[in-house]
């Protein structure tokens, strides 16, 4: 009796890690296109978002810039028909008092946009990685 112990080749041992490294990350990815889909899945989501968000502080910016732009004729035309310099004065600092609080609020109100912008823009690729992640064993920081 001999032994009928076979001997694998370097192809077949090759070929039997790789086999196996594939069905490994297959089970641990969740099939072959699972990671890429998700990912695509994930920027599709914020591109979206984003185009979204964009048009929003788009049209609060459009709509500031008119709005400023008729305070400024309307300041314009009034300075127009003042008849003393201590008139003008008055009228000169009353519009930039005015307008320094409306700049303010302006601002205030596109930074909180551009603020949501990048939050809800990021959320689906934060979500994402989070996922992607949450498989991996971390050691905690000491």
């Amino acid at each position: 009796m001999s032994s009928a112990r076979k001997t694998k080749t370097p192809v077949e041992l090759a070929t039997e890690f790789v086999t196996d490294s594939i069905d490994t990350a297959k089970a641990t990815f969740g099939g072959e296109a699972g990671p890429a889909k998700e990912s695509v899945e994930a920027l599709s989501a914020s591109a979206k978002v984003y185009q979204e968000r964009l048009a929003d502080l788009q049209a609060k910016s459009l709509s500031y810039f008119e709005a400023n732009t008729k305070a400024l004729l309307g300041f314009w035309r009034e300075a127009a028909s003042v008849k003393s310099p201590e008139a003008l004065f008055a009228l000169q600092q009353g519009f930039f008092k005015s307008q320094s609080e409306v700049a303010l609020k302006q601002f205030q109100d596109l930074n909180d946009a551009t603020v949501a912008l990048v939050r809800e823009a990021s959320a689906p690729v934060q979500d994402g990685l989070k996922k992607s992640f949450a498989a991996f064993p971390f050691p905690k920081a000491a």
